[in-house]
């Protein structure tokens, strides 16, 4: 047993580096399965687009609608405005009262 028998040992797993290694391949992972689910992203300008959707939103497109037209004011907006509509009438959203738009 010579001065580096800590490392010369089965490692379990749980080290600082492996811990880090183990941690910075999860986010690439996931952030390359989310750049995988937005391929479609690029090939429309950002938000588009802002017509009125033709049927209701559901919460999950009304989400991700208020996501991709947060550069977009409700006025201005026929489609962030739909979604917020949508979110209002699912209880997920409540406008503050206190305020005129």
């Amino acid at each position: 047993m010579g001065f580096n028998w800590w490392r010369e040992g089965d490692s379990d797993g749980t080290s600082a580096q492996e811990i880090v290694d183990r941690v910075q391949a999860d986010w690439r992972a996931e952030h390359r399965r989310i750049r995988a689910e937005d391929a479609h992203a690029g090939l429309w300008p950002h938000g588009w687009p802002h017509e009125p959707p033709d049927q209701p939103l559901s919460v999950s497109e009304a989400h991700w609608t208020m996501q991709r037209h947060r550069g977009c004011r409700v006025q201005d907006c026929p489609r962030k405005a739909a979604a917020r509509q949508a979110l209002i009438a699912a209880g997920r959203m409540k406008p503050d009262t206190s305020r005129e738009y």
